[in-house]
């Protein structure tokens, strides 16, 4: 029968490699080819493969499951022919699944997300690693690798100040053959707000009313825009609390004030349920 190629393990739907024909058949008549494959080892049962009748062979991309193959080598000599077959070889398929990480977050500028949980992890026909990646690209854009991110889970670390998409590749490596699947992906997603500026500096006679505090510039923000004011008396450094029912962009603080007072307008953006907030300029009523 002579002999052929070698074992080979692929990544599931992979193209394996010809097989070659190390030793070509032998025998007393002329000498015809019938490659042959089967799933159920190479002691299992063998069907011919449609049309190939040569020396070598080479496999269609697209094995999904490990499959064994030989080649039967025919001698016919006076209308007689007489088979042997080949040594059998063995495709091994490494499969590999690459789990579910974490779900979409979303967070404040310059925040924490939480870490990424594993709901399942990868498995596969061999060892399985790991390797963590992000983007700025969207889920369909380009991911690179995190340094050192090797685990089932990830703690992306604080300070993220723009959307950010990360998943997690989960490679099994069978035979020396590594073969990677990618993961659900996960949209952190920045929850921006600029606080806007207000009013100016006012100086007031004791019981006073001061001028209503404009908005120089409205508050922006990745999400729905609400504002609250607040005051205090301890200085723009010290602390506020809320005005009760000031609420609106701008403020008019009521007559009767007898001390310097300070005041500042508090702009939320809320999306995804997430809000975020920042803190407008100090006004200072003297």
């Amino acid at each position: 029968a002579g002999t052929v190629g070698s074992d080979q393990t692929i990544c599931s739907a992979g193209d394996p490699a010809a097989f070659t024909s190390s030793v070509a058949a032998t025998g007393s008549g002329t000498i015809t080819y019938q490659w042959q494959s089967g799933t159920g080892g190479c002691g299992g049962v063998f069907t011919n493969i449609s049309g190939a009748t040569l020396a070598t062979y080479d496999v269609p991309a697209g094995l999904t499951v490990t499959t064994y193959y030989r080649r039967v080598a025919t001698s016919t000599l006076n209308g007689v022919p007489c088979s042997a077959n080949s040594n059998c070889i063995t495709v091994t398929v490494n499969d590999i699944n690459a789990g579910t990480v974490g779900s979409d977050q979303t967070i404040c500028s310059g925040g924490d997300p939480a870490l990424f949980t594993s709901s399942a992890i990868g498995t596969g026909s061999g060892t399985i690693t790991y390797q963590w990646q992000s983007g700025t690209g969207g889920c369909g854009g380009t991911f690179t690798n995190i340094a050192g991110a090797v685990s089932a889970t990830y703690d992306a670390p604080a300070g993220l100040t723009v959307t950010t998409y990360y998943r997690r590749v989960a490679t099994s490596t069978l035979n020396g053959i590594p073969c990677s699947a990618n993961s659900n992906c996960i949209t952190v997603t920045i929850n921006d707000v600029s606080a806007g500026t207000v009013g100016s500096d006012q100086t007031i006679c004791s019981s006073g009313d001061p001028s209503a505090f404009t908005s120089s510039a409205a508050a922006t923000g990745s999400g729905t825009i609400t504002y609250q004011w607040q005051s205090g008396t301890g200085g723009c450094g010290g602390a506020f609390a809320n005005i009760s029912g000031a609420n609106s962009a701008t403020y008019d603080a009521p007559a009767g004030l007898t001390v310097t007072t300070y005041y500042r307008r508090v702009a939320t953006s809320t999306l995804n349920g997430t809000p975020c907030s920042a803190n407008s300029n100090c006004i200072t009523v003297t």
